[in-house]
């Protein structure tokens, strides 16, 4: 600890890293040391940080679990705040799970208003290419997302895009719970083996849209489940818990550009995507 020589410009605070103040009537300055990593997960005092590590953790991999269900298309449509917005978003889910603090579960039907309306790019937002509410209309099984009544002046196009290309993705996200074995938060699937609908249109003439433009995104693949579930030796839930625990999120999308040979050859900028629906 360091004491300064005399008291010209005596102040209390901290410059640089290191604190100034008075410790029994006399000034003194010390250099602040963070904790170690050993110390966070020991020290009694820093049981509060380790929750909020814990729960960050979760978000974090609730997040990456997205980001693969938007694969291939995430890269063509985020800017480069997406990852971290994301992770924000599912922090609030993390905050509106159940449980105690720390271990509190993570599942979108639990929030879903933390998820829908995100954006993958905020400078480029769907509302500013597609000014036009599709009608979501459900069932047990589907969604059924209408584009009755899409007009070419509901479209934002770019100068020289001659074609547009609707994608809907519909992807299911399995909760993800603390496991305090493994001290970290896993889903009873992995991620990469939940089935991803994606559904792109053929290119639309902006000059030429038809009627009616309708998607029917089921929830399931019931050939997949059942196999997968139902007649396994072992199975690990019936389909009907499946359905319990399933996030059904549901992703709309649209590119411009021009068509060649029955191809909409997109433009590099101007995509824009956001998520729609959860169910």
């Amino acid at each position: 600890m360091a004491k300064p020589t005399n008291n010209i410009g005596a102040f209390k605070g901290t410059i640089d890293g290191i604190t100034y103040y008075t410790l029994n009537g006399k000034w003194v300055c010390r250099k602040a040391t963070p904790p170690n990593k050993e110390r966070i997960n020991n020290d009694p005092r820093y049981k509060a940080v380790r929750k909020n590590n814990q729960e960050f953790g979760g978000a974090s991999s609730y997040a990456k679990a997205i980001r693969m269900g938007l694969l291939p298309y995430v890269h063509e449509f985020k800017d480069h705040s997406f990852n971290s917005r994301l992770t924000s978003r599912c922090l609030q889910l993390v905050k509106a799970g159940r449980g105690v603090k720390g271990e509190r579960s993570i599942n979108a039907c639990n929030a879903p208003e933390k998820l829908v309306g995100l954006e993958l790019n905020e400078n480029n937002t769907l509302s500013d290419r597609l000014r036009f509410q599709p009608k979501l209309n459900t069932n047990a099984r589907s969604v059924l997302v209408d584009f009755s009544g899409l007009k070419k002046e509901h479209i934002v196009a770019p100068e020289h895009a001659t074609h547009f290309e609707l994608l809907m993705i519909r992807y299911n996200l399995m909760p993800f719970t603390y496991d305090r074995k493994q001290q970290q938060y896993t889903s009873e699937l992995d991620p990469e083996a939940l089935e991803v609908l994606r559904m792109p249109t053929l290119p639309i003439a902006i000059d030429n849209i038809p009627q009616p433009i309708e998607y029917n995104l089921t929830f399931y693949s019931m050939y997949q489940y059942s196999w997968a579930y139902l007649e396994a030796p072992n199975p690990m839930f019936s389909m009907k818990t499946v359905a319990k625990k399933t996030a059904h999120t549901v992703w709309l999308g649209i590119r411009f550009g021009q068509e060649n040979n029955g191809v909409l050859e997109a433009f590099p900028a101007h995509n824009a995507m956001q998520c729609l629906a959860i169910y």
